[in-house]
Formats: structure tokens, C-alpha cells, sequence
């Protein structure tokens, strides 16, 4: 009989919750003030008491919901006017944690690739090598005016300079040989200037001599986590990515996506199993299933009917207020610019289940929320691995406070001892926990199977 494989497990903290109503149903925790460090201290740390591979902090670039543009009486109903630059918060949590990797989210449309290199290669020193990137290139139409860009980039141009994006930061990750620093007393010499490279790229979006003023990467690259589903975004990933997040609402699409995205990964010269697939997956979970299903239920009576139709409307980039709120879901033309993955994504549940829009409105504030119990969790985490739909999950709760203690306690020993997941972390570097290979330095050698494989060095 096969070994079962391991899931790699990611927490997703968002301070209070997924559900649209979370806030709402707060009770023991006053925030005296709106950002309160020792929650999501506390959040992370009891993760890593659970042995989860990473907590991954997604980022957005306005005042807002994800891709969505809502107006400000809806936004006002909502948590997402303010969020943690998550390198800032990220750096803190380093401090007080040992294992657990720590993922932040930065944009390739919207920054600078000496600084993003400069910052991931300081965070990883600074963690100890657990430090990973989660490349987006945004897709909120208004980022741009925070930017001085008042239109957004068409989609597949993103990903073109993202590609670009990627290619000087790892080049510049590079700068130094990782025995570059001599620090030899006795001749006076502290490196070797034969090991010091510039990078010198001129590209077609971007300019950076190099070479970077830190040194490598304890783990060379940080691991790289990436999110698009669009054609782009996966070819994009099955080059560079280590970590690949998605949403599906079917186990079907989900293999489907994982054997696309892992061929692709094998066409490129990559091994397959250094790209983990890893769905997005939102619980509520309880002690018993009618605790889970009772917890929901509240959250979902406290959901304002004003934020469920303009956040649904905004996600699906169409005006639904000429339709019933008690027919179905109408053609929805296919988004040109924004977030292809999340409106396909609540179309498909839609069309799936026969949805009206009103039903919709209900599955799009619990954000596809389940209700579950230590046992019917594992059944569906074992289901998915054993059908090749997933190495593991981004797992997120619809309610932080309530739900990650009982998977801790609950879900997470059950899962060990079905042998689905690892009782102990196996190294000191993410890299090292996620069984993922330390990529060479393009400078010194040509990798062999990583995603450096495609990083010549830049033409001058």
C-alpha cells in the first residue's frame, strides 16, 4: 500500500475572519484600537503550535475589497478600509516565531523591484530563511490613482511586465555569491569583489544596474507564491512559482487546473513536484457539526444586504440591479482588465448549484464558507489530495477567533494520524519544510529543475 502524501497547510490570518459579518459577531475582543498586533502575534503563533507550513498575508493597494469597487456607504459596512503592509508586519512576526514560514504579497505593477529585492532578501535574514513573496501584479481599477497612473494595465500586459518584474528581482537576489564574504582579518579583504555581480538589465518596462546591497537569501530565492488562474497567470506560475494558491469551486476544475499547471511546470524543465497546488479552502469549524453549521448561520443573520449586492455586482464587473434578485444569474461578459479567477470562480458556483442572485448574495458573504468538524475536514482535505486536485490548502476561516483553535486542537490531530499531514517541522528554512530544492545562483551555474531555470542574466 502507498504512503499517503502529506498536505502542506497554509493559514491565512485576516485579523477577524472571512465572512462578511465576522466584525459583527465579535465578542470577548474589544479592539481599543483598529489595529491590535497582539491578535494576529497571537493568530500566527498558535499556527505554528499547530505545525502549519506558512501563514500568508494577502495585500491590497486602496481602500477596499479585493478587485472590487464598491461604493463608500457598502465599504463603510466592511473591514477592508484598513489593512497591515504586510513586509512591516511581517518583520515583527519574525521576531516572535521560529518555524513557521512567512509569506507577504507585493505587487509588480505597483513598486520598485530594487526594493522589493532589498526587503524579501532582508526578511529572510532576518527569519531565519522563512521568508516567501506572493507576486501579483493588482487588479483593482483605482490602484492606479494612488500611483500616479490613473489606468489600470490590461491584464495580459501585467503579466508581461511581471515576468520582467520577476526576472530582476531573482537576478538581483543573485548579486552575491553565497561565499562572497570573506571577512579575512589578516589580508584586510572582507569579500571577494569576483563574487559580487551586477546585473545590469535594461528591458522593455524596467532599468536596474545592480548589484543588490544585502547579502543572498539564507534559502537564495525566498519561495514564491503566486495566485493568477487567468492563461497568463498559470503560465507564469509554472515557471517561477513554488506555491501556487487557487479557487475552484469543483474537485473536477481543481484536478483539471492541477494536471494543466503541472504539465505545463514539466514542459518548462521544472519537476512537477517542486510546484505545490494549493486551492483556497474557507471553514467554519466546530466541535460538533451542528456547532459549525450553528456558527455560520449566525454570522450569515448578521450580513448586510447592502454590501452583499454591490460587493457581488463589483466582483462580477456588471450592473445586477436591472435583474431579480430571485432569478438566476445572468450572462456575466468576461472581465477584460480585473480579477478573471474570482468572478469565474462564483460564476461557475452559480451555474453549478442553480443559483438565484439572491442565493449567490448569501454564498458570496460567507466567501463559500463550510461547516465542519475535525473528521468531515480530513474527509474532504484526504478526498482532495487522493483525486490529484491538491498538494494541500490556503486554509482560511470564517471567523479567525472561533474556528483556528479548534482546527489546532481538533483537525490537526487527526490529520497526523491519518498520515495527511507531518508532526514536525523537517528543517529550519521554508524551503526546507516544503521540501523544495535551494535555487543555484544564476551567476555561478546553471540550476538544474527550479524555477531559475529560465534566469539567464539580463543583456546589458
Amino acid at each position: 500500500m502507498c504512503a499517503k502524501r502529506e498536505a502542506v497547510l497554509f493559514f491565512m490570518p485576516t485579523y477577524r475572519g472571512f465572512h462578511t459579518a465576522a466584525w459583527r459577531a465579535e465578542t470577548d475582543i474589544e479592539h481599543s484600537v483598529e489595529m491590535d498586533f497582539s491578535v494576529v502575534r497571537r493568530q500566527v503563533q498558535l499556527a505554528e503550535r499547530g505545525k502549519f507550513h506558512a501563514a500568508f498575508f494577502a495585500d491590497g493597494l486602496v481602500v477596499g475589497m479585493g478587485p472590487a469597487d464598491v461604493s463608500l456607504d457598502a465599504l463603510s459596512r466592511t473591514t477592508a478600509g484598513s489593512k497591515w503592509e504586510p513586509l512591516t508586519l511581517l518583520s515583527a512576526l519574525a521576531a516572535c516565531t521560529k518555524q513557521i514560514g512567512l509569506l507577504g504579497t507585493a505587487s509588480t505593477s505597483y513598486s520598485q523591484p530594487y526594493n522589493i529585492a532589498r526587503m524579501f532578501a532582508s526578511l529572510d535574514h532576518i527569519s531565519g530563511g522563512r521568508a516567501g513573496w506572493n507576486v501579483v501584479t493588482s487588479a483593482h481599477p483605482k490602484v492606479g490613482l494612488n500611483f500616479g497612473d490613473e489606468a489600470l494595465m490590461p491584464h495580459d500586459e501585467r503579466y508581461a511586465l511581471g515576468e520582467e518584474y520577476f526576472d530582476v528581482v531573482t537576478g538581483l537576489w543573485d548579486s552575491w555569491e553565497d561565499d562572497a564574504f570573506l571577512r579575512d582579518k589578516v589580508s584586510g579583504r572582507y569579500f571577494d569583489p569576483a563574487k559580487l555581480h551586477a546585473l545590469n538589465h535594461r528591458g522593455k518596462y524596467l532599468s536596474s544596474a545592480g548589484p543588490l546591497n544585502i547579502a543572498r537569501p539564507l534559502q537564495g530565492h525566498p519561495v514564491i507564491a503566486q495566485a493568477g488562474s487567468s492563461a497568463p497567470g498559470r503560465a507564469f506560475a509554472a515557471r517561477h512559482a513554488d506555491v501556487i494558491y487557487t479557487m475552484q469551486a469543483e474537485i473536477a476544475q481543481a484536478s483539471a487546473f492541477y494536471s494543466d499547471v503541472k504539465n505545463q511546470a514539466a514542459a518548462a524543465g521544472r519537476n512537477p513536484d517542486h510546484v505545490k497546488i494549493l486551492p483556497a479552502v474557507i471553514f467554519s469549524v466546530g466541535h460538533s457539526m451542528v456547532h459549525a453549521e450553528d456558527k455560520l448561520a449566525k454570522l450569515d443573520a448578521l450580513v448586510d444586504p447592502v454590501v452583499g449586492m454591490e460587493l457581488l455586482g463589483a466582483v462580477l464587473k456588471m450592473d445586477l440591479t436591472p435583474f431579480p434578485l430571485d432569478g438566476p444569474l445572468p450572462e456575466v461578459p468576461v472581465d477584460q482588465s480585473g480579477s478573471r479567477t474570482t468572478q469565474q470562480y462564483f460564476v461557475d458556483i452559480a451555474r453549478r448549484d442553480k443559483l438565484t442572485i439572491r442565493q449567490l448574495i448569501q454564498v458570496m458573504a460567507r466567501v463559500s464558507s463550510i461547516a465542519g468538524t475535525a473528521t468531515s475536514i480530513a474527509d474532504r482535505i484526504e478526498e482532495w489530495m487522493e483525486a490529484g486536485a491538491a498538494d494541500g490548502f490556503n486554509i482560511q476561516f470564517a471567523n479567525d477567533e472561533d474556528s483556528l483553535p479548534i482546527f489546532v486542537e481538533e483537525v490537526i490531530p487527526e490529520l497526523q494520524r491519518r498520515g495527511l499531514f507531518h508532526n514536525e517541522y523537517r528543517g529550519k528554512t521554508l524551503r526546507e519544510n516544503l521540501g523544495l530544492p535551494r535555487p543555484s545562483n544564476r551567476f555561478v551555474s546553471k540550476a538544474d529543475g527550479a524555477s531559475v531555470m529560465q534566469l539567464a542574466p539580463a543583456d546589458n
